[in-house]
Parts: C-alpha cells; structure tokens; sequence
C-alpha cells in the first residue's frame, strides 16, 4: 500500500533532514528551523513543577496539576500559534531588538538552534556578532523553572527582558469567569527580594488553603519591571512588538485588577551571564508571610555563585541514573536512538503525565486507571520505587467488590470518573508483576491498602496488595457472560467497542485473553508467596477461561473481537464493516491461547489486511458514519481514532507477538517503521507533523485523505509499550519472577547487537553474536565465562548474581 497523494504544494519526505537532526554523542535533537508543522515541546520538570517548552520558546508551567496550579497562560487551538511561552528580548542601544527563541519577535537571525535534551531545553542564536544561549530547566531542590542565559560577543550593553502571562490557576473557572475572577489577583514588585509577586486571591479556589505564592526574579538586579500584561504589550500589540521592550522600560507597573503578567528588564554592560527564575512557595491565602520567607530564602539561595550550575548537574544526574538502567548498541542506529534515549525520556513523561497534557491536551482528564497501570510497565524496570507508590495509589481507587475507577484525579481531589469497564482492573496484576519480578520484593505485596469506599471520595476497608489483586479476578469471575468470557461492560481497553454491549450482555473476547494474562501473572505470584489455595483457584480460572476462548473466539482465519448484546459476533468474516480487529490477534499469542498454526494465520491476516508503510490499523473495513449509518459504531471519521486509525499504542502488541512466534524480520519491520523518526519521513514532515522522537497515540489510516497525519504525541500509552516491546521482547532482556530472562529476536540480517541492562543490583554486560543469522533462538550462554545450562531456557536467576556488581554475558544464536 502507498500512501495517499500529497496535497499539492506540501514537499517530500527529504525535506526532515532541514528541520533537524540527532546528536547523538550529546543525547539530544537539534532543530533547525523554528517553523515545524507543530510545536515540537520538550517537559521539563521536578516531579513537582512542571512545564513544557517548543522548539520556538512556547509552552507553560504548572504546578503538581495543569488543571487547577497553572502558573502560566498557553493558548491551544488559537492562532499566533505556539503562544504565548517563556520569551527574552535582548534589546541593544539602536533599539534593535531579537529573541534567542526566534519568537516572539521574530527578528531574522544570522545563525540560530533549538535543542531538546532529556529535562532541558538550549536554544542558541547569533545576531550581529551577538551570540547567546538560553538554557530552561527546572531546579531538583526548589520549584523553580530556570531561564539560564548567557551572551558573548562584541556588543556594548544589553538591555535583557523576561516575560511570562500568568494564569489565574484554574484552567476551567479561568476559561469560564475568568473576566471577574481578574479582579482577584496582585501583582508587585517585592524589594527585599528584588522580584515580581503574583498572588492568586480568588477564595473559590478548590485548594484555597494550597495557593501558591508565585515569583519572578533574577540574578541580577531589576532595572524595571511590570505586571500589568495590556500595560507592557501596548494597545493592540501582542508578545512579537511589546510596548514595554520597545520605549526600553517595563513601565514599574503593579496590577491590582487586570490581565496579570511577569516582565522584568536587567541590563548587561557587556555580554556575560543573567539567570532568570520563575517559580513559587506553596502556603495558601492563610500561610502568606511563610511563602514570602520561603521564596526569599530560596532566591538568596539561587543566586549564590555556582547554585544554577549545580541544579542544573544534579538534574543531568537523574536522568543519567534513569537512562544508565538499560542501554544498547544495534546495527540500526536509528532503532538505538529511539530505544535508549527517546523511549525512556517518553515513558517518564507519560508516567508524570498519564493522558493528560501536551500542546493540544489541557491537562483535565486526570489519570487514567488503565493508563497509569501501563505506564509503570516502563518505569518498573528503571525506578521500582516510583511504580511501588502508584501501584498503592491505584489500589486505593479499587471497590471492595474488585472494580476500579476509570480516572481519577489525586491533585485535584475530584470525584473519580466510576463507569465500570472490563478491563481496568486486569491491568493491575500486570503493573504487580512487572514490580516483583524486577525487585524480587514479594514483601510488596503485603503491604495493607484501604479499598476505595462505595461514596468514591473516601477510604473504606484495608487489605493487603495481594488480596487486591485477587479481588480484581473476582469480579471478573463474577461477571462473565453468556460464553463464560469477560462480559464488555462500558467497553474494554477499545472504548469504542462498548456499542456492542449498551445492553449489558456484550462479550469481549480481548478482555478474555488479557483476562488468561493476568490470572498466568498471579498465578506465578501465588505459587511464589506459597498461596496454594491461591494458586489452585486461579489455575482452575485460567483453565476454564482457556477452554471458554477456545469454543468461541476463531472464525476460521483469525480471532473475533467479541459479541454483542444479541450474541452475535463482531469481528467476523460475515460482517459488512469491522470484518478483521487488530487485537485479538495479537494477544491470542501474549496469552498463549490457540494452537501456533492459528497464530500464524491470523497474524498472517494482520499483515495482508491490516498494515500499512507506517503502521498497522486497529481495524479493517472502517464502519460507515453518520449519515450513512444512523446509529453509527463511532462518531469517528473512517481511518480515525478508534476507526481504522493506525493505533499506535496497539501496534506495540503486534511488535510483541511476533517476537514470541520468533519471526524477528516482521517483528523489527512492525518497530520501526512506526519509530517517529522513520514514520515523518515515510508519511513526509507536512502530513505526519509531529516530533520525531516522541511516540504518538494514532496515526491517521488510508481510509482518510489525511492518511499520515500523527495525533497526540507524548502522552500516549504507546510510549511505555513500546519501550518494554524493545527491550523484552525484541531484544529480550525480560524479567520474569524466576530471574532474567535472555532470549533476544533479531532480524536475520543482524550479525548481533549489545545490551546492558541493570538487574537486582548487577549490571549485566550482554553481547547476541548471531553467526548463522537467524531470527530465534539462544544456543548457548556463558556467564562470567562459564557456560550456562540452557535445559530450563536461557534464564538467569538471581542467586547467580548476588553479591555481583557487574557480570559478562555472551549469547549466541543458532
């Protein structure tokens, strides 16, 4: 299949290479030209303060929520695009003015850069002899976002402004009464602390007693400042020509009521260094004069020489610990990049962030159950503890029945989203065992949690994280339907496919195969913590769940998706529309259910039917919408979202089933080419749009004239997916509870690749020769030199490694 005509106009795939290019050697991506189809962002953040920024210098920060703590204004959907951001203006003696940034004034520059690193973002520019670096960042030891400039060059003095819009906070009552909330706001110039306050003072507030006290400084003195946004910009200007930067003066303006802003004006007598700092103190309304004390302490403690620089090192370090867990060299250079470096930072960020905020994304869908249990799959290998802690969160939003909330918001403290569906509680045995057999801390799971109470805002009664999760199967068990599998209930993970079940009696045989997943998982768990009567039931589950999908779910050339209220199937060779669905495919081989011959067949089928040169799509053929059908399976347009869009996140479970049939050609295809880099340039930069280092959630299918076009990127479950299908699966570093599974899947054409992955305290060095150039297969193994016995399959346990920093691994294939 070929992609779709391009619009006429819109260049070739060549032209990616003049909007950026991977450096490699410093981990990062440098882009060249500051009009990308989209805002191309990088998040920076602390765990606490967070922010985002473009390659143009747009973007905003919050404050543990985007909903309820932004600091600043970011306006989606509105043109001038990618606005407003945290924007400098270096103004010179002629009045000449330019920005490091490009925008917001857009002064044509001699020479100019943006690079993304993982937790910060450079920008480096050159006008007239003039160059400077800008460096944002956000500090580990204080919630503050740090603007680090630094100018060299022949010039004379330099008049250096800051701006930032600020935000009333609450991103829906800002969006709503946000025209008299603005009479409930101050900003000022604090001259003890040489910097502009900005204090939210609406009482309605959600967490009145929490309102931060928010700054902006900088290391060197004020020469002016303002806080009034109309006051700085001028009458019908905007960011690109402020008034205030113009006439060379912020204007000293305080605000009382009004559109509130944070501007200041330092002046360098020659090019050297100033650091701005934005940031807050938390305390609410009633704490004030300790959010004063924190943030002058603070500021005095920023300003200290050497205190910037060694922020900025201890950030470099956490991220060098987090990327250091797993690393690798491939044949593939562009494979490797994605794996070590952008997969990792994305999961992070997706781990932060669940669905929630991205250039598109405001930020007010909370966590999603689901979500959140997926995307601690990636982070369980790397930061176990932080797994740990959301593993007890999302316990505490389970019912005492074994049901979960759909999505909740722990910031916020909103009431959760309760509509019950079949899955979101069977993600939780694979976020626990993802845990344990990392750790080897079965310990974990002893640990008591209170069930969520039936009111949904409060704590009911306490059980152990083991006996949650059994409790997950049994509402499973208690809700099976007329084929003894999963009944839909709102849906399963494909939203969309609760159309089928709005009467309650819908079946879903996907669920049913995540459902054999999850009891496998547990049941290696209870056979670990010696629960035999654990144990024996959840065998006696998985074996009548086995022979339950076994009846019903093949049509003869591939797996149905389920059946509707009616018992009829969906996805089957009969029906009109939605004949074949992507995943029951896939998970009939992560599940182990059917016989290999079907595998092969219907995976066979996914290929024929389903995949594309950028992916492969969730279903084939898309469903009719309205008009044509009255009572259409989704208001979705054919080849979008969740009808034949190219589910990314999906697309991970096909990479993962291939590696388990070992068929290592097919399954590194199905990875790269949807890896970002290598989809922007098959689909072309104008149609695919989106950053070539951050997975996206779907990718327009070729029922649609749009077919290329890439959908929100970062915040997608196909980040942590695709991390652990690289690293598990395809290069086959997998823990499992019996130790570390080795067992990589290459293409045939690779002479081998290196790995090195941390495991139980060891660093393990792993080199795959492949000298027959298969796809499968270990023939031998030595550990440290001494040759391992293969007779239980090429898996390292634990006690071999104790008391190891570090151990040799050779694999070869055969």
């Amino acid at each position: 299949m070929v992609l779709a005509p391009r619009s006429a106009g819109q260049e070739s795939p060549a032209v990616a290479a003049d909007y950026y290019t991977f450096l490699d050697d410093e981990g990062a991506i440098a882009i060249h030209r500051h009009d990308t189809p989209a805002p191309w962002i990088n998040y920076l953040s602390n765990g606490r303060l967070h922010a985002f920024v473009s390659q143009a210098g747009g973007g905003f920060a919050w404050w543990r929520s985007p909903t309820i703590f932004r600091l600043t204004r970011y306006r989606m959907y509105h043109l001038p695009t990618d606005s407003p951001g945290f924007y400098i203006y270096l103004r010179l003696p002629d009045g000449r003015v330019w920005s490091p940034t490009f925008r917001p004034c857009e002064t044509p520059l001699d020479a100019w850069e943006a690079r993304h690193y993982p937790g910060y973002t450079r920008f480096l520019a050159e006008k007239d002899g003039l160059r400077a670096e800008l460096t944002l960042f956000v500090a580990p030891d204080s919630d503050t976002l740090v603007w680090d400039l630094r100018l060299d060059g022949e010039a004379g003095p330099v008049d250096v402004f800051a701006y930032v819009e600020l935000s009333q906070l609450g991103w829906q009552p800002e969006m709503l009464y946000g025209y008299y909330l603005r009479h409930m706001l101050h900003v000022w110039h604090d001259a003890e602390a040489d910097a502009v306050f900005y204090l939210f003072r609406h009482d309605g507030h959600p967490r009145v007693n929490e309102v931060p006290l928010v700054y902006f400084a900088a290391t060197a003195p004020l020469v002016s400042y303002a806080g009034d946004r109309q006051g700085f910009l001028g009458n019908y200007r905007d960011e690109r020509n402020p008034l205030g930067v113009e006439r060379g003066h912020c204007g000293d303006l305080e605000l009382f009521t009004g559109e509130p802003c944070a501007a200041q004006q330092v002046r360098l007598e020659a090019p050297g260094r100033v650091t701005f700092l934005l940031g807050l103190a938390p305390g609410g309304l009633t704490a004030y004069p300790q959010a004063e004390a924190e943030v002058r302490s603070t500021l005095t403690a920023l300003r200290a020489p050497g205190a910037v620089d060694a922020q900025f090192a201890k950030l470099q370090d956490w991220w060098r610990e987090h990327l250091d867990v797993f690393d690798c060299q491939l044949p593939d250079a562009d494979a490797q990049r994605q794996i070590a470096l952008w997969s990792p930072v994305n999961s992070v960020h997706t781990g932060r962030y669940s669905r929630a905020v991205n250039v598109d994304a405001p930020g007010i869908r909370g966590f999603g159950f689901r979500d959140s249990c997926q995307d601690m799959l990636a982070i369980a290998y790397r930061k176990p503890a932080w797994a740990q802690e959301m593993l007890y969160t999302l316990l505490g939003q389970q019912y005492a029945d074994g049901h979960v909330v759909h999505t909740f918001f722990p910031e916020e403290r909103e009431a959760p989203s309760t509509s019950v569906h079949s899955d979101d509680h069977l993600w939780l045995p694979l976020h626990a065992y993802a845990l344990v057999a990392e750790t080897g801390d079965l310990d974990a799971l002893r640990r008591s949690v209170p069930y969520l109470a039936d009111d949904s805002r409060s704590a009911g009664p306490e059980a152990t994280a083991w006996e949650h999760l059994l409790t997950a199967i049994r509402f499973t068990e208690a809700h099976l339907g007329t084929h003894d599998i999963p009944l839909t209930l709102r849906s399963d993970w494909n939203d969309i496919i609760g159309k089928f079940a709005r009467k309650g009696r819908g079946e879903s045989i996907f669920a049913g195969q995540q459902y054999v997943v999850a009891l496998r998982r547990l049941l290696s768990i209870a056979q670990a913590l010696g629960d035999n009567a654990a144990a024996e039931w959840l065998a006696d589950c998985l074996q009548r769940q086995e022979r339950a999908l076994l009846a019903c779910a093949w049509d003869g050339g591939w797996w149905r998706r389920g059946f509707d209220d009616d018992g009829h199937p969906v996805g089957s060779a009969d029906a009109v529309f939605g004949k074949l669905f992507l995943n029951p495919q896939s998970w009939s081989i992560i599940s182990g259910v059917g016989e290999p011959e079907q595998w092969t067949q219907a995976m066979d089928a996914v290929r024929e039917q389903l995949n594309t040169p950028v992916g492969v799509k969730k279903l084939t053929p898309g469903f009719a919408t309205w008009p044509e059908e009255t009572d259409p399976f989704s208001g979705y347009a054919p080849g979008c979202g969740e009808n034949g869009a190219i589910f990314c996140h999906a697309n991970a479970w096909v990479v993962i089933a291939e590696a388990l049939l070992g068929r290592g050609a097919r399954a590194w295809e199905y990875f790269t080419q949807m890896m970002p880099h290598n989809a922007l340039r098959t689909a072309g930069l104008q149609r695919y749009q989106s950053e070539p280092y951050a997975w996206v959630s779907n990718i327009v299918g070729p029922d649609n004239p749009r077919f290329g076009w890439a959908n929100v990127p970062h915040v997608t479950g196909t980040a942590a997916w695709m991390d652990v299908a690289a690293t598990q699966y395809l290069l086959g570093a997998r823990p499992e509870l019996a130790g570390l599974v080795i067992d990589p899947v290459l293409p045939p054409t690779w002479p081998g690749c290196a790995i090195t992955r941390h495991y139980r305290g060891c660093m393990l060095d792993i080199t795959v020769h492949n000298p027959h150039h298969v796809e499968h297969g270990v023939t031998h193994l030595t550990l440290d030199g001494a040759p391992f016995d293969l007779s239980h399959g090429p898996c390292l346990p634990p006690h071999l490694l104790a008391g190891k920093q570090r151990a040799v691994v050779e694999v070869t294939m055969g």
